[in-house]
């Protein structure tokens, strides 16, 4: 026997059968309850969600020998006719193929025959906004007054192009998207009964790729059941279907945050030479900015989102790296992209060029924030010296600008070299007047090692105490970082009130934005201490000590320090 595809396997055969259209079934196994059917139906909807399989049902409902029934028995000589498609009282027209209005007459002149064996003479009509003006009119008549043994059933993806004067004599009935949750939870069935080894998370790129259509989601597994004989994993299905990975997205949008131009230029360059189609790439960027747009403002997501858990995971990692401002404009960028993909100019210079204006990209702020931050005088940040309100120079009585004059360095009569000055550690640039910067986590953990070394330069001994931390949380311009279990002794030196404000200071100054800090230790994870540090810590009378040795007290004295405690006599 030959092979059936799964979508036409399992076809359902019952309402019951039909996947997420509870609204539609229902009505209608209602009405044939109450022997209350309509003589023209119009089905509208996505492709792939059951609009032609629910006209079949309706038309074994309605000439199944136990019938009208809401349930066919699926075995009396009009349900198998119907089943395999060679019923004389059901016939599916095409109205692609079937456009003019010779035609709807002949279909007209048929209408006047009686059933062959059934109780009525069903129309199913596929595609019917594909017929042309003069057809529509010629249906027109027979649509208000068909014989009692006739039922029209219309079956259309843009109900918008039916005529008014058909719809108003039909009763609609609309079939929504099916969500990612339902696909997946028929695919899991199919598989299963199909032996089809499969992961949860390969289903859930299935069931987002086919978009909300049965028959699509159906076709994808047919094809991924014979890509490979093992498991079924997202690695299997990227390959198959030529899909970018997700973590992909995950790592190019880490390394926009972090505002690393030269890693998301070579992201991009692995993306061409990969051979990825790029509206592809762009169609999942705006998706990916999409989710973290939703994250951003919404309490409950998870109704939103059609992620699996470990996916919801990774975009709550992210979630704060942009505002809602900086999302808005990154898909803007990233839609225009698109759009001028398709003019063919060079795909490749102008995805590296959206890239380079989302890394560039300074954060957005509110109108009230600029306001708030101009009115503190402390922390607002010096004007340019290129900016625009400054007054112009002065000129002479006959309106022209005199030249400056040339001041000349007096010589040097000292034969020694002046040692050349130390370069300055590197900062942040200077922020636009009355910019307020905002910093995120991918920014503080890719530029910490550097205010490390800047530290160095101003205290030695507070850069040497930050370096024992991880930067785990930046939020509202606050980063928190975290000693672990052997860090409790630095993190009280730190929270002195002399030595926090002054790691904020240099915060500021290296950052260049008004930004905070909070310490934190965690007891749970035991950092690498070496074995000879591991030592039991005798306590003692510390100022017993300090009195017997005046070295020791003027090193405490001058390092602002403390003992803790003393290591036993075994000789290291």
């Amino acid at each position: 026997m030959s092979y059936k595809v799964l979508a036409r396997k399992y076809r359902p055969q019952q309402f019951d059968d039909v996947v997420a259209q509870n609204h539609v079934t229902r009505t209608l196994k209602n009405a044939l309850k109450s022997g209350r059917t309509s003589s023209g139906y119009l089905f509208t909807g996505p492709r792939g969600t059951g609009k032609t399989t629910t006209a079949r049902i309706l038309a074994k409902a309605m000439n199944c020998l136990e019938g009208p029934t809401p349930t066919p028995c699926d075995k009396c000589p009009s349900c198998t006719e119907i089943i395999a498609g060679s019923s004389l009282d059901v016939l599916e027209i095409d109205a692609a193929s079937n456009t003019g209005v010779d035609d709807i007459r002949t279909l007209r002149e048929n209408v006047r025959y009686l059933p062959a064996t059934g109780k009525k003479r069903i129309y199913i009509i596929d595609e019917v906004h594909r017929l042309s003006g003069s057809a529509f009119d010629a249906l027109l008549k027979t649509l208000e007054e068909p014989p009692e043994h006739v039922v029209f059933i219309l079956a259309t993806t843009e109900p918008h192009k039916v005529p008014e004067t058909i719809r108003s004599r039909t009763q609609r009935h609309d079939f929504r998207r099916v969500s990612a949750e339902e696909l997946k939870k028929h695919l899991r069935n199919i598989a299963d009964t199909e032996k089809i080894n499969i992961n949860d998370d390969a289903l859930y790129i299935l069931a987002r790729k086919a978009d909300g259509s049965v028959r699509d989601s159906m076709s994808l597994l047919d094809q991924l059941s014979a890509f490979t004989e093992e498991t079924i994993s997202v690695g299997h299905v990227n390959e198959a279907l030529g899909l970018i990975d997700r973590q992909f997205y995950f790592d190019y949008v880490e390394a926009v945050a972090a505002k690393n131009s030269s890693a998301s230029l070579e992201m991009i360059k692995k993306l061409i030479d990969s051979g990825i189609d790029l509206g592809e790439f762009c169609v999942g960027l705006v998706d990916h900015f999409r989710n973290l747009l939703i994250l951003n403002n919404t309490e409950n997501p998870a109704n939103l989102l059609e992620l699996s858990e470990s996916e919801m995971t990774s975009f709550q990692n992210q979630k704060d790296h942009f505002t809602t401002g900086d999302l808005l404009r990154m898909i803007k960028v990233i839609s225009d992209t698109s759009r001028d993909l398709k003019f063919g100019l060079d795909p490749r210079l102008l995805l590296e060029t959206a890239t380079l204006r989302l890394t560039k990209m300074e954060t957005t702020v509110s109108f009230e924030e600029i306001l708030a931050h101009l009115s503190d005088p402390e922390n607002s940040p010096a004007p340019s010296i290129n900016n625009a309100s400054a007054p112009p120079p002065s000129t002479d009585l006959f309106g022209t600008t005199p030249k400056p004059k040339l001041e000349y360095p007096a010589p040097s009569f000292s034969q020694a070299t002046p040692p050349p000055e130390r370069p300055k550690p590197e900062t942040f640039a200077e922020p636009a007047p009355g910019e307020v910067r905002r910093i995120n986590l991918p920014i503080v953990q890719t530029s910490w090692n550097k205010f490390i070394d800047y530290l160095k330069t101003k205290n030695q001994m507070l850069a040497a105490h930050l370096s024992m931390v991880e930067i785990r949380e930046v939020k509202d311009n606050v980063i928190v970082a975290v000693f672990y279990n052997n860090g409790g002794t630095s993190k009280q030196i730190v929270e002195k009130p002399d030595y926090m404000s002054k790691i904020i200071a240099e915060l500021k100054e290296f950052y260049k934005t008004n930004i905070g800090i909070r310490f934190q230790v965690d007891m749970a994870k035991k950092a690498d201490i070496p074995a000879r540090q591991e030592r039991k810590i005798e306590k003692v009378n510390t100022e017993e000590i300090l009195e017997k040795n005046g070295k020791l007290k003027k090193l405490v004295e001058k390092f602002d320090g403390e003992i803790i405690g003393v290591r036993d006599n075994e000789e290291s």
